[in-house]
């Protein structure tokens, strides 16, 4: 598994394995990368987008469940039924 963004394996399942089925290489690809982003994320965390509250207004579409650490309050916020709420 890959201890950094930088050290990720080259993954090229076509070649390797030459699979009748496009879906089997995209089941393939996938696991790979989920692998190593948990591995990633158990050693570096995750990283939430840090933004000021006139940025975070400036966003067009919210989606229920975005999150971003507003630092002009210095608190973590989530998007939820039209509005950002405190989750902190």
């Amino acid at each position: 598994m890959a201890n950094s963004i930088d050290q990720l394996t080259y993954y090229d399942p076509l070649l390797k394995s030459k699979p009748d089925k496009m879906g089997d290489v995209w089941i393939a690809a996938i696991s790979a990368f989920i692998e190593t982003l948990q591995g990633y994320l158990t050693e570096y965390g995750m990283l939430v987008p840090q933004i000021t509250t006139a940025q975070r207004d400036t966003i067009q579409s919210p989606v229920n469940g975005q999150i971003i650490y507003n630092t002009t309050t210095n608190k973590f916020q989530g998007f939820e039924n039209n509005s950002w709420q405190n989750l902190i």
